[in-house]
């Protein structure tokens, strides 16, 4: 008798269904009706279905009060505390209390394009940090207590004409794929377009191709224009289910480099001519190589990584001296810091040339971002829950340039960074 009841019903929804097309209202509840009183349906039956019928006409009279673009929009932050202690030699140690804050959203306006805007504290004098200093600094301030500044740390387009390819546009994180930090800061974000194409060749192979525009100067009034063209193609391949490698080369092409006036970013380590102009081109080739590690060792750490880069500036006369360097290291423990308990360790050698690469790039906080140094950096993170961790850093580094004195300046840096992300 249930089934029978439950079919009847089924026959009468469907029956129903087709009947509002065509139906007045004041027939819906004549049809109610009779299905009352033939006892396919019951009372309550009859008033749920009017009311669910209501609901439905009122939801077609209303347009949506969201659209989609707003639908699709994400959220993503994180603030950091940190703690640095810096020793340069023959210089009073530095210690100072910092901190970073950054915030994020992006959204799908339609199945091809997404937009994306971010605010970081920071200033737009120094693209190699968003820390600020709390308290006074005499590097920067000498007010305690004060607002912290903010500004626009990226503002892009991305257009998406087929799967696998990325047109992109205005202010964007790096489209270059980079193992290490040592040639290009993370905190800097390029400035013009990008292109990225990804393309899977088989099951295990998969090829790439990044292109990157970066505008440097664009006022010819006062100075050069420059730009900066990057060249990337590489591979991905899965030797078997635990090995992977990652290879790619990179071509680095500057436009008006050599004669124009030093930026004021620069770490003031690049040949310069007495009017404070670049003395040199830094065209490059760029190779990078990864190799990670599904449980190596017997699964003695769930994950391992072997990386190096190199870069080799070809467009210096033979005359002169400094035009090439490098990094390797290792990082192995867990591919990701994101709960309690997990953790990975990493160190890093690496060996930069004064005109190997433009001295406005490589990683503030080794050896101050500058160039002609040698500096080794490890660093350990322990995740203390979900979405936060703890940091610690450590950098030595050394010029490779004798003093008048006959020593090697060298410089030591120890960061303790208490990092939470949503």
């Amino acid at each position: 008798m249930r089934v029978f009841l439950v079919f009847s019903w089924l026959i009468a929804s469907l029956f129903f269904t087709a009947a509002i097309s065509w139906a007045a209202e004041t027939d819906v509840d004549r049809l109610l009706n009779l299905l009352v009183e033939k006892k396919v349906l019951t009372q309550d039956d009859a008033t749920a279905f009017r009311a669910d019928l209501a609901v439905k006409k009122q939801e077609e009279k209303q347009p949506a009060l969201v659209p989609d673009w707003a639908q699709n929009i994400k959220l993503k932050g994180d603030v950091r505390t940190r703690y640095e202690w810096d020793r340069n030699k023959g210089q009073v140690d530095y210690n100072r209390a910092r901190i970073m804050a950054r915030l994020g959203v992006e959204s799908k306006i339609n199945n091809k394009v997404k937009l994306g805007i971010g605010i970081a504290t920071g200033s737009s004098n120094d693209p190699r940090t968003s820390y600020v200093t709390l308290g006074t600094d005499p590097k920067q301030s000498n007010t305690p207590d004060s607002a912290k500044s903010v500004v626009l740390n990226y503002a892009y387009g991305e257009y998406t004409p087929f799967k696998g390819l990325r047109l992109i546009g205005g202010k964007f994180p790096d489209t270059i794929w980079r193992p290490t930090d040592v040639f290009w800061d993370t905190d800097i974000n390029p400035e013009g377009a990008g292109i990225s194409f990804d393309y899977k060749l088989n099951s295990k192979t998969s090829l790439f191709w990044n292109e990157l525009l970066n505008v440097l100067r664009n006022d010819a009034r006062t100075d050069k224009q420059v730009f900066m063209l990057v060249t990337q193609p590489g591979v991905s391949i899965a030797i078997n289910d635990k090995i992977n490698l990652k290879s790619a080369l990179a071509v680095n092409v500057f436009t008006s480099i050599k004669g124009a006036a030093k930026f004021s970013s620069s770490s003031s380590t690049n040949s310069l001519t007495t009017g404070s102009q670049y003395k040199y081109n830094y065209n490059s080739f760029q190779p990078s190589l990864e190799l990670s590690f599904k449980e190596p060792f017997g699964g003695l750490v769930p994950y391992a990584v072997l990386f190096g880069d190199y870069i080799y500036n070809f467009s210096l006369p033979r005359s002169a001296t400094g035009r090439d360097g490098y990094d390797f290291g290792l990082k192995f423990g867990d591919a990701k810091i994101e709960d309690w308990k997990k953790w990975q360790a990493k160190i890093i050698y690496s060996k930069l040339g004064r005109d190997a690469w433009l001295d406005i790039f490589p990683d503030s906080s080794r050896y101050s971002g500058k160039t002609n140094d040698q500096a080794i950096e490890t660093q350990f993170d322990f995740g203390l829950g979900k979405n936060t961790s703890l940091t610690l850093d450590y950098y030595y580094g050394r010029s490779l340039s004798k003093s008048s004195g006959g020593g090697r300046a060298a410089a030591q840096v120890l960061q303790i960074d208490w990092n939470i992300k949503f």
